[in-house]
């Protein structure tokens, strides 16, 4: 199931882009969180933009890979997976959040675990978020890697939490040794975990946020047209708030492909590219 939502904004030309949106919320959600961006967009360009919302993300794959959108919006390990299968994408901007351009991992565990550094967590239980999760397993698998670990054999990995909430409960009650969850996600823990007990035994480095990208049904000249108008969005400007505000983006920066590099190393030790 596929939801499509046009937005036209008066007297636009008849041409149409259509942008894929991984639907990490649902699509009445994902809805309302960006059509203030997708009106923007027509105004800039010219063309009409319909918003595509797939059911899952499975499905949001499916439509980049059989060509069925012009653009997308998705996170970077879904972006990496699909340029590996389709030289043709391009990324146009970088989202900007609350947190900035770029996020990273932590890895976790108790003050009373005797865990000071990286290489103590050899032979310990380890958990993790989700296989395909950036800043919850996968950034985590390159940190472990450059510690001299191996991913593979010197620890155990215990099965996926589902939810960063739960990676900070197995080891606050240390059903886990250590874990691996987002940084920004462990003060929201503090009505759940007493973070007292808890400490950072290492950060991950950081890594670019979700980029908004092209397939190649889009013309160079359309594109450089969307490029354009996305980097008018200033990170935290007032003209940021009101267009991409509503999907929780602050604004857009400029973005390479190379960008993305490290990550593509990170999700081979973890297995996910």
């Amino acid at each position: 199931m596929v939801l499509m939502v046009l937005v036209v904004a008066p007297g636009v030309a008849m041409a149409e882009i259509k942008l894929g949106l991984l639907p990490r919320l649902s699509a009445t959600e994902m809805t309302i969180m960006f059509t203030p961006l997708a009106d923007y967009l027509s105004r800039e360009s010219g063309e009409k933009v319909t918003l595509v919302i797939p059911k899952d993300f499975d499905a949001f794959k499916a439509l980049v890979n059989s060509g069925q959108v012009d653009m997308g919006f998705a996170n970077p390990l879904i972006y990496v997976q699909l340029k590996k299968n389709s030289a043709a994408l391009d990324p146009l901007a970088l989202a900007s959040e609350k947190a900035g351009t770029k996020f990273r991992g932590i890895i976790i565990s108790r003050k009373d675990s005797g865990i000071e550094k990286v290489q103590d967590l050899k032979g310990k239980k380890l958990i993790f978020v989700e296989k395909d999760s950036a800043a919850g397993h996968v950034f985590q698998m390159l940190t472990l890697s450059k510690a001299g670990l191996d991913v593979h054999k010197d620890f155990t990995k215990l099965p996926f939490a589902k939810k960063h909430d739960n990676v900070a409960l197995a080891v606050f009650n240390k059903a886990a040794d250590a874990g691996g969850i987002r940084e920004d996600d462990l003060e929201k823990m503090k009505d759940k975990v007493d973070l007292s007990q808890i400490k950072i035994v290492a950060y991950t480095d950081y890594y670019p946020n979700w980029p908004l990208f092209t397939t190649d049904k889009m013309s160079k000249a359309t594109a450089e047209k969307v490029r354009a108008a996305l980097l008018k969005l200033k990170p935290n400007s007032p003209e940021a708030g009101t267009i991409s505000g509503p999907a929780k983006i602050t604004g857009f920066a400029p973005i390479n492909d190379k960008d993305y590099d490290m990550l593509r190393q990170a999700a081979k030790l973890a297995g996910e590219f």
